[in-house]
């Protein structure tokens, strides 16, 4: 059974992938196949490393989330956005070092966009980090990354629930991440950036709706209450992700069988 994993995009809101993960864990889930856009490429491309939930829950507690907020430029008008990701590449190689997507557990997908074409891109070859980084350029917060030639910005314009790449590598089980799905009650914008990112996934909706299709399982946290830029309220929307986990995973029948046997806790070479 070939098993992958969607994660959605969803800024703050993604620490509720971890209590996905750590649901699957405990369940011994075989997933072989992971991809991410946005927030979702950064747990996915931790969980895809071999790191397990419990330390990138670690991970995201540690890091310092309130000096983030603080590389924002305020001196003039920014030219192609507010924030530079080089900070946020020094973040992720602390933890994931300098690995190439072959050099991963699992074979992972980094979802972005082609900024100048119009076009979602799947990375799966070469530096993880740069793919992380153009997959959470949000546009006109993030300054696009230049990546093979390529002015990539956030996934999540063209496809923020990644289904399809898993579909198109043969996945026949997809565990699909959405943590958008519900109606934001989080009140109204407070800021430029809310402003931006609401409305990029006001836009993406109904593409996610029919990536959902694609799904077996399409797990809906709640989080309708966390702003997409509360960034202290990681135990909470872990715990919300491991519910929505147990509510529609419980009944599931992932039967390891020959396959996983075969794998053993090692990524696949098919397909990529």
């Amino acid at each position: 059974m070939k098993i992958g994993l969607a994660l959605s995009g969803g800024a703050a809101r993604g620490m509720a992938h971890i209590g996905v993960i750590k649901y699957l864990e405990e369940k011994k889930v075989p997933v072989q196949f992971v991809a991410g856009t946005s927030a979702g490429s950064l747990v996915g491309a931790l969980y895809a490393a071999g790191l397990g939930a419990e330390k990138i829950e670690a991970i995201a507690n540690e890091i310092n989330w309130k000096s983030i907020i603080k590389n924002i430029t305020s001196v003039g008008l920014p030219r192609r956005g507010f924030i530079n990701t080089a900070f946020l590449a020094k973040i992720m190689e602390k933890y994931l070092g300098r690995k190439t997507f072959d050099e991963l557990k699992k074979t992972f997908i980094a979802v972005g966009v082609d900024i100048e074409n119009g076009c979602v891109v799947h990375m799966k070859k070469g530096d993880v980090i740069s793919a992380l980084m153009a997959s959470c350029a949000i546009p006109g917060i993030f300054t696009p990354v230049e990546r093979d030639g390529l002015t990539l910005v956030d996934g999540g314009v063209l496809q923020n629930l990644p289904c399809r790449p898993l579909v198109d590598q043969g996945m026949k089980t997809i565990i699909a991440v959405d943590l958008n799905a519900h109606e934001d009650n989080a009140g109204p914008p407070d800021n430029i950036f809310d402003i931006i990112y609401r409305s990029i996934f006001i836009m993406a909706r109904e593409r996610d709706a029919q990536e959902s299709k694609l799904a077996k399982y399409y797990l809906a946290p709640n989080l309708g209450e966390a702003g997409f830029w509360e960034l202290d309220r990681t135990g909470e929307l872990i715990q919300a992700g491991y519910k929505e986990a147990k509510k529609v995973l419980d009944r599931a029948n992932f039967k390891p069988g020959i396959w996983h046997k075969f794998v053993n806790g090692q990524k696949s070479k098919g397909g990529i």
